[in-house]
């Protein structure tokens, strides 16, 4: 999608040029209209009813071209899963001097961000040196791993490699549904000049993998590739541009570090290739693709939609840190120099004084959140840093390296629930209970493909326990007076919690403990769980204190409504947290009707 800039900063009358302090505070205005996050939306949009320009102040109403994704307030009603949909959200600006009828309308395309089937992570990795094969992890927050296999390999790499030693593995999905692996193949024991070529593997499942080796001294006799003293890092990204000559368009494309002893490649550089459509082998040979004019390895690339740009992280080799470039364009213009398209290099963004290679990006599950994580060596650990801008990182945790799980330069990528059951299943995994993020309601279909919620609430298990005795799962319970009762819902690592009960209870704590209860305490607690996509889900455990002075008496709280002509009841149901309304008839209807009313019976 096109970007769209906010217009008449500048505007050229007969030759001369304005400020846009010297355009009119209605231009002016017209110039701040455009909401942030466009161009891939992930939160509801913060819609002014006014905009200041100039000390003056303008009013503006906004519409949407599709209620069903975005409502006319820039609240996201629904997504499609696993993609984006576009919706035209037009403002109009008005002139409030008195008299004046002048309008501007603002036209922009929003992008929302589709929801994301995925719940967990696979950290694909190798553990150690002298362990050069490929082992698996999983987490459900994307920084705490639970090693997979009962912390054993799940590639062997004397059975795929020609070095028999298999480090850096880079997974990619595709959207052609292949996963696809590559990694370096080298057996560091014989020295860091001893790497020849990579390996190429692709799955569909992510446990059963196909495998080729690219060898450089042979695929390139007589030319220059043909001596290279180490092929490091190999990655992959999805380049959706890609012809391949039958109709189809996209290929993965191969980058990697090389590094030469004839002087041809004086020191390492960004190559690339694309691979061929069975992801056996490289074609033609490899083009430079980036380097900072010294040594530069292990670059991962990402595409973030929110700014429209390419963002190429590498370490620098030599001097130690994490830099990065980006580009508008993955390719160079028409007619220009290799690597003339990426920006110039970022300061260091690693969040320690530590030496750091391998960085690895990847974002949050249904979050504008990015997590750049990076090998610390040295000392045997990996850091994770998070943005919402891939500009600005901060520290979150290092993360504990210790028994079945030593992590060296590796790969995070987020997986469906099922597919998580399908790899425990295949590599046993102790310990790891895993978070299922359920799709949300649908609401409605587009062009054949189902709409859906905004979000997924998480479920809310209500644990509770009296006194010191054991937790239970349930939302009925009855004790005696003078006892202590705990309030304790799942998930345990939750993010935001809200509670609400009788005789004016309140808190934020996950875990509360009500103390002496008495016939005051009796009633229904309603908790309420905002998860880390911002979606509420909330539950109801009824107490009742057996408290003969204080007798509990369930409340009334049927209500009906009814519209006011007695032709329509009007029964409001509840839908990811908004009513919604239908006559008597089961029609669903657009909004509230203007005359229904509400009789308490």
């Amino acid at each position: 999608m096109k970007r769209f800039l906010a217009p008449f900063s500048v505007i050229f009358v007969i030759g001369q040029s304005f400020a846009q302090d010297d355009v009119t505070p209605l231009w002016q205005a017209f110039a701040k209209m455009e909401p942030a996050g466009i161009h891939d939306l992930y939160n509801d949009l913060d819609l002014p009813d006014t905009i200041s320009a100039a000390g003056e102040k303008f009013y503006v109403t906004w519409e949407s071209s599709d209620t069903l994704f975005l409502g006319h307030d820039g609240r996201i009603n629904g997504r499609l899963v696993g993609e984006n949909h576009e919706v035209t959200l037009t403002g109009t600006l008005y002139d409030n001097v008195i008299g004046s009828t002048e309008t501007k309308v603002n036209k922009f395309k929003i992008s929302i961000h589709g929801f994301e089937p995925y719940s967990n992570y696979l950290f694909a990795y190798f553990p150690a040196n002298n362990n050069e094969n490929i082992y698996y992890a999983l987490s459900n927050d994307g920084y705490n791993f639970t090693a997979m296999n009962n912390g054993n390999r799940v590639v062997a790499a004397d059975t795929v490699s020609i070095k028999k030693g298999l480090r850096d593995p880079h997974v990619l999905r595709a959207p052609d549904g292949w996963f696809y692996m590559v990694n370096t193949d080298m057996k560091s024991a014989e020295g860091w000049a001893s790497n020849r070529g990579m390996v190429l593997m692709r799955s569909r499942d992510l446990i059963s993998w196909e495998h080729s080796t690219v060898h450089f001294p042979d695929k390139y006799k007589g030319k220059n590739f043909a001596n290279v003293t180490r092929v490091w890092a190999p990655e992959t990204f999805w380049d959706d541009t890609y012809d391949n000559g039958d109709g189809t368009k996209g290929r993965p494309l191969v980058y990697f570090s090389l590094l030469t002893n004839d002087g041809t490649i004086s020191y390492d550089k960004v190559f690339y290739a694309y691979a061929n459509k069975d992801f056996t082998d490289l074609e033609g040979e490899p083009t430079h693709f980036f380097d900072r004019g010294k040594s530069t390895i292990d670059m991962d690339i990402v595409y973030n939609p929110v700014d429209q740009k390419y963002h190429a992280f590498y370490k620098n080799e030599g001097d130690g840190g994490i830099c990065k470039v980006t580009s508008y364009s993955l390719m160079p213009a028409s007619g220009k120099a290799t690597g003339s398209q990426w920006s110039k290099p970022s300061k260091a963004l690693q969040q320690t004084t530590e030496a750091v290679e391998g960085a690895g990006v990847f974002k949050l599950i249904n979050q504008n959140v990015w997590v750049l994580m990076y090998d610390c060596y040295n000392n045997g650990h990996y850091q994770f840093t998070t943005s919402s801008d891939l500009e600005n990182f901060k520290f979150v945790q290092d993360t504990k390296t210790s028994g079945a799980f030593t992590p060296r330069h590796g790969t995070v990528l987020p997986i469906t629930a099922e597919e998580t059951a399908k790899l425990m299943k295949a590599f046993p995994t102790k310990d790891f209970e895993p978070r299922v993020i359920d799709i949300p309601d649908s609401i409605g279909v587009c062009d054949g493909k189902r709409v859906v919620a905004p979000c997924s609430g998480t479920k809310i298990i209500p644990y509770v326990k009296v006194g010191d005795g054991e937790w239970s799962e349930t939302t009925d319970l009855t004790v005696k007076k003078g006892a202590n009762v705990t309030l304790g819902p799942h998930p345990w690592d939750g993010k935001i919690w809200s509670w609400n009960g009788p005789d004016k209870f309140k808190s934020t704590d996950r875990e509360v403990t009500l103390k002496n209860v008495d016939g005051d305490n009796s009633g229904y607690y309603t908790v309420v769980y905002t998860n880390e996509t911002g979606c509420k889900s909330q539950a109801k455990i009824k107490i009742v204190v057996d408290d003969p002075d204080k007798p509990y008496v369930e409340e009334d709280t049927t209500t009906t409504r009814i519209a006011k002509d007695n032709r329509k009841f009007i029964r409001p149901l509840q839908i990811n947290g908004k009513p919604v309304y239908f006559d008597l008839l089961g029609n669903r209807l657009k909004a509230k009707p203007r005359n229904a009313v509400t009789i308490q019976k």
